[in-house]
């Protein structure tokens, strides 16, 4: 399986490989209740980052 990675700008303005926005909504599902992302997680990521991204389109 190949694992693609994309470019993200950070708050720094820093540019860094991620995993995608799909690859992170399959990881989080994995272990996490929709509601713990909403709740606990999400106030966390940091919204530039595709973690983020994910955990929104996984609680709207």
């Amino acid at each position: 399986m190949e694992v693609l990675m994309e470019q993200v700008v950070t708050h720094y303005g820093e540019a860094i490989q991620q995993h995608s926005v799909e690859w992170y909504k399959k990881q989080l599902l994995k272990d996490l209740s929709v509601q713990f992302i909403k709740d606990s997680l999400l106030p966390q990521l940091f919204e530039w980052s595709n973690a983020y991204k994910a955990a929104v389109e996984l609680t709207k």
